[in-house]
């Protein structure tokens, strides 16, 4: 696949239906995004075999840079892959909080639910991520998506709670929806 990418250039496809934009923008190299985006901008929010877009794999590494250009040049910041996810619940199961504030700036939904009727509030919780369920509970209505229950009954503090090695800071986030040091 590296190869036809160097002979035949930005627009060819890996197996997994990744372009050079996926791969670029996972591993932080803005010179080959402009490239891509150069050329094929239409393809910015094009979609992987798991339905990821470029967004969500830079979302997932934590590469702000390569999600604020992305964002800058009209990204889809609430588009879902195969499991629901949008770019912010991957910034929140990995605890990213630069590129959860970029993507909030941008517009994402804090509310939006994957195919288990997480949002990203409750992704947080699940991975102990204090800053950034901080930043996702002041970018919304607190009360309402503090209560928000997935499909499993279970409320973003029901989650936390469920991690036996639980930061205390992050308990009290979801409590009283004030940041914690």
């Amino acid at each position: 696949w590296l190869k036809r990418f160097s002979q035949e250039g930005p627009g060819v496809v890996s197996p997994q239906a990744m372009t050079a934009l996926h791969t670029a923008a996972r591993d932080g190299s803005i010179a080959d995004m402009n490239a891509f985006l150069d050329e094929h901008e239409e393809k910015i929010d094009a979609q992987d075999e798991s339905g990821r877009t470029a967004l969500h794999w830079a979302a997932a590494s934590g590469q702000a840079p390569s999600g604020a250009l992305l964002v800058e040049c009209d990204a889809d910041v609430n588009i879902t892959d195969k499991e629901g996810n949008t770019p912010l619940h991957l910034t929140a199961v990995h605890n990213h909080r630069l590129v959860t504030s970029m993507l909030l700036w941008g517009g994402a939904d804090v509310r939006a639910t994957n195919n288990k009727g997480n949002t990203p509030l409750h992704e947080a919780a699940a991975a102990n991520a204090k800053d950034v369920a901080w930043l996702i509970i002041e970018n919304g209505k607190v009360d309402e998506i503090r209560a928000e229950k997935n499909k499993d009954g279970k409320t973003p503090m029901d989650l936390a709670r469920e991690n036996a090695e639980v930061d205390p800071a992050l308990l009290k986030v979801l409590e009283t929806g004030e940041h914690v040091d």
